[in-house]
């Protein structure tokens, strides 16, 4: 929306007050006050998440985090609904009927693991991504977790396999 006098205001989905988006600090500003509205700590003991990027076993993140030492490996599995995207170092995701993305599912619980998990939330939600829940599968086993999803669609290489460790083997720049 754009008032009269040329400033454009932003509502946060869900959200009836509203946020003036000044022109130098746009975007940054307007996703950095919906994060800190929207943000709810999900409830519960345990945290579930599915990766498909740089957070996945061997690649940066990961191994920045000590995931392999700090988190459950549950499996690998095929999320249906998204399309994965190249951002340069990293990916993203966006909803996409008929794409699919290969991500591996992640069990964090306990004290110390779900403190590794805030720290990938916040990462991951003041980076320009927001959570979505959805239905994992992996063998029999059916999970309820969340992936985190690119707040814009991007508007640079989609990755028609949806598998990001691949991409980078296919480019030589697995990490």
């Amino acid at each position: 929306m754009e008032k009269s006098s040329g400033e454009k205001e932003s509502i946060c989905e869900g959200e009836e007050s509203k946020v003036k988006d000044k022109t130098l600090y746009g975007n940054v500003f307007h996703r950095n006050v919906c994060w800190q509205r929207s943000y709810q700590r999900p409830e519960g003991e345990e945290l579930i998440m599915a990766l498909y990027g740089s957070l996945r076993n061997g690649l940066y993140n990961s191994r920045r985090f000590d995931l392999q030492n700090r988190s459950e490996f549950l499996g690998t599995t095929t999320v249906k609904g998204y399309a994965l995207y190249s951002l340069g170092p990293y990916p993203g995701i966006y909803p996409s009927e008929g794409s699919c993305v290969i991500a591996e599912v992640r069990r964090f619980s306990g004290k110390q693991q779900l403190e590794i998990a805030k720290s990938i939330d916040y990462m991951e939600l003041f980076g320009g991504y927001h959570r979505e829940y959805v239905d994992l599968e992996i063998g029999d086993q059916k999970f309820r977790g969340f992936i985190y999803v690119y707040d814009e669609k991007p508007e640079s290489e989609r990755i028609e396999h949806g598998d990001w460790a691949r991409y980078l083997k296919e480019k030589e720049q697995y990490e």
